[in-house]
């Protein structure tokens, strides 16, 4: 059984739903699910008090033809069982969206009026000679001006004015078929996408006749097929589209297609970028840049078994970032505004642009910008004094560089201190990126800085007045052992000897260095000549603290390898390719993640009462069970100024362990070079009862920890909430531009996934380093049997 309610003895009216009664149902009940029209009828004789004899009944059913969750009403006339069984099967399954059958119906005497089919004219018309119109008749409503517009220009000749139509046809209503008369849609773009859609899955193609701001009419490109569908603009008013001021409905709709399809299944000449790129919206929002262009098409084809071409795909592609991201240019318009709103937001961000004059006063050339959020600012106060400074390219439509600095934090996690965009990595831009690092955002203190081997940044670290000259204290650098591997690598080409190397440069003993050295000598002198010479300066023989771990001095921390690059890809997802606010917007929603995250994890750890961070616990945790393997031999105290101790390793090693004052070391170095205490000091301390945890670095304590991340980030906000902005505004240099598809750049290193490179191997003796053509045991045979 359905609802039904019947309304009568009022008037229908439009208002924001559509079609609406002026009085609420005379009656309601529930009716049987095969209930036949005549049956209905009947009964709203009975329930209405219509009297049968004198008066006919017009039934007319509200239905709801709004596009998806939308309630949008017109009237359906019911005049026949099959036309009100369609009505009640579809509203008892829920295809309707709607659970109850309304019906307005209207009294109409006998003499004045007979029912006739909406859509067709009455009989009394053709009983008066009305002559049949020679056009195709038309399927649709509106006005008649409306009506006139849509005719074929050829076939304007003696127009006949008709009245505007209701929707009649099952067909047009059928939620199935994507066009009927009727249907609205918040946009044209909609509209289009909808009439495109249709036509490429029947594989017909389409022609726009005009396109304007109230009115859209396209017709078959087929010369015998007559289709044609018109539509224009209504007032927001005439049905609720909350989405929209104004509303796109379908008129009109001439003919039916009697073209054949093609078939062929290739690229769709109405399958444009900009359809595609509405397509696949999901698809981009989902993968990002990640998703290429063979996947695009792959996906369409699937939909629509027609495969654009590789160009079409890759602007669709374009234009659907554009969709997320915004355009390249209009970026460039809201970077400053945006920045600005998260200096107001964010109270102590700092921003530094680098610009060139135009001929407008107030428009600059972009050569670079810089920005550091005050909450990372503040965290970077509780964390060591190292940072990592790396750059990356940018492959968008202007190009240029990304320079970035993060710290680390009691966890080594690591933290994104500060961006900047740059046209190119030159000794200028990253003089000016380090200065201002400087200045605005670490301070004056000495810090370590772990980088790669860009020319540009080491010639930095010499110049008396960078701030960073290492000859005056101003700053410790050091190599990243990641790229010292890399490098390594690509100049020997022998896995051992990388192997090797990433032995010895994590060695914190002296004597395990060397031996590692000595064994690189043995194996490849080129590559111990070649390990020696990295980071010297002229008169040196060596600069092994510049990439080794014992030579370090402790400045950095234990920190070996640069993860910068690691911080951006893994955190800053896609960012290469994005326009520069969207990649401003990134960093700052990214960044502002982090913290919370980590804050979080920050919490639960101080809720434990832990003392260290979780790290630095495992760590002492480890080194107490070697501990208990150890043994202390000697003392030798010299009153309150320091005692030394002599500790024995299981294997007979001895080590020298010194307490001064607060100072501690030991001859392995690592409470000098991490700072936390080793199994020796350890055992030193379980000797001596001294409570071990005033031993370890207080960078690596929770309370620093959760005060890294305790600053919080405060959105902007929405563009329409950004203060006012009245400074200089930013443009590209479009020059920069090359024509072409941009290229894609390699994917991201991952620190400690060097690629393995492939050994020879000799089939002969089974060693590796050479094949078997030159192989010494295959030439001593040979040189064998040419003797006998």
């Amino acid at each position: 059984m359905f609802p039904i309610s019947i309304y009568t003895g009022g008037a229908v009216e439009h208002g924001p739903m559509g079609v609406t009664y002026n009085k609420p149902p005379l009656a309601s009940y529930p009716a049987q699910e095969d209930i036949t029209f005549d049956e209905l009828k009947r009964t709203i004789y009975q329930l209405t008090g219509i009297n049968e004899d004198k008066n006919s009944i017009i039934v007319n059913a509200r239905w709801k033809a709004g596009p998806g969750s939308s309630h949008c009403f017109v009237l359906l006339p019911i005049s026949e069982n099959s036309m009100w069984r369609m009505l009640a099967e579809r509203t008892i399954s829920g295809a309707t969206g709607w659970s109850i059958v309304e019906l307005f119906v209207e009294a109409v005497p006998n003499s004045c009026c007979t029912q006739n089919d909406p859509g067709e004219k009455s009989q009394s018309n053709v009983e008066c000679g009305e002559k049949t119109p020679e056009h195709p008749v038309l399927i649709g409503f509106g006005t008649e001006e409306d009506q006139e517009e849509q005719l074929p220009v050829e076939e304007e000749e003696e127009e006949e004015e008709e009245e505007s139509q209701e929707l009649t046809d099952e067909q047009s209503i059928d939620d199935e078929e994507p066009l009927y008369v009727g249907r609205m849609f918040d946009s044209k773009d909609d509209l289009k996408q909808a009439v495109i859609e249709y036509h490429i899955k029947q594989n017909r193609e389409v022609e726009t006749i005009q396109s304007g701001n109230t009115k859209y009419v396209v017709k078959c490109l087929a010369p015998k097929c007559k289709w044609r569908l018109y539509a224009k603009t209504k007032d927001r008013n005439y049905c609720a589209q909350p989405t929209a001021s104004t509303i796109w409905m379908i008129m009109t709709m001439q003919n039916e297609h009697v073209c054949s399809n093609k078939g062929d299944r290739g690229d769709h000449v109405n399958m444009s970028a900009e359809f595609i790129s509405r397509l696949i919206l999901d698809l981009i929002k989902k993968r990002g840049d990640a998703c290429t262009v063979k996947e695009i098409q792959e996906f369409v084809h699937e939909q629509y078994q027609s495969t654009p071409s590789i160009g079409k795909a890759w602007r669709a592609k374009e234009l659907a970032l554009a969709h997320f991201f915004g355009e390249w240019k209009e970026s460039y318009a809201k970077l400053a505004p945006y920045l600005n709103a998260i200096q107001v937001a964010n109270p102590g961000t700092k921003v530094e642009w680098w610009s060139d004059a135009t001929a407008d006063p107030k428009m600059r050339y972009l050569r670079g910008v810089a920005w550091a959020f005050a909450p990372a600012i503040e965290g970077f106060k509780q964390c060591r004094p190292v940072i990592s400074v790396d750059s990356t390219i940018l492959c968008g439509k202007y190009g240029g560089r990304m320079l970035i600095a993060v710290a680390y934090d009691a966890e080594d996690q690591l933290l994104p201190l500060a961006f900047a965009v740059v046209k190119e990595e030159d000794d200028e831009s990253w003089s000016w990126f380090m200065r201002w690092l400087r200045l605005e955002v670490v301070g004056p203190h000495p810090l370590c800085v772990i980088s790669g081997w860009q020319d540009p940044l080491l010639r930095l670290f010499d110049q008396p007045d960078s701030g960073w000259c290492t000859s005056m204290g101003q700053a410790f650098h050091r190599y990243c052992s990641r790229y010292l591997c890399e490098n390594m690598c690509s100049s020997f080409k022998k896995d051992y000897l990388v192997k090797w190397v990433k032995w010895v440069l994590r060695q914190n003993q002296q004597h395990k260095f060397h031996q590692g050295m000595l064994r690189i000598l043995e194996s490849n002198r080129k590559a111990y000549n070649w390990l020696i010479k990295v980071g010297t300066r002229p008169n040196e023989e060596n600069a092994y603290h510049v990439w080794s771990l014992c030579e370090d001095g402790g400045h950095r921390y234990g920190v070996m390898a640069m993860n910068g690059k690691e911080c951006v890809f893994n955190s800053f997802p896609k960012i290469q390719k994005l326009p520069i606010a969207a990649l401003v917007e990134l960093t700052f929603t990214k960044s502002a993640e982090t913290f919370a995250s980590k804050r979080e994890a920050a919490s639960k750890i101080e809720a434990e009462k832990q003392l260290w961070s979780n790290k630095v616990m495992a760590t002492l945790e480890a080194r107490r069970a070697k501990m208990r393997q150890h043994k202390v031999v000697s003392i030798q105290s010299e009153g309150i100024l320091h005692d030394e101790f002599e500790v024995e390793t299981k294997s007979k090693v001895k080590h020298t362990i010194r307490i001064s004052g607060e100072q501690r070391s030991c001859s392995c170095q690592k409470p000098q070079l991490t700072g936390i205490p080793c199994s020796h000091l350890l055992a030193v301390c379980a000797f001596r009862s001294l409570n071990a945890d005033h031993m370890v670095d207080d960078a690596y304590s929770v309370r620093q920890l959760l005060a890294t991340w305790a600053p919080q980030f405060h959105s902007a906000g929405s563009m329409e909430e950004w203060p006012d902005y009245a400074g200089v505004s930013y443009s590209p240099d479009c020059k920069s531009v090359k024509a072409g598809r941009r290229k894609n750049v390699s994917s991201p290193r991952v620190p400690g996934k060097l690629k393995r490179l492939r050994e020879h191997h000799c089939s002969l003796c089974g060693q590796n380093g050479h094949y078997k053509v030159s192989c010494s045991r295959k030439q001593g045979n040979e040189g064998s049997t040419s003797e006998s």
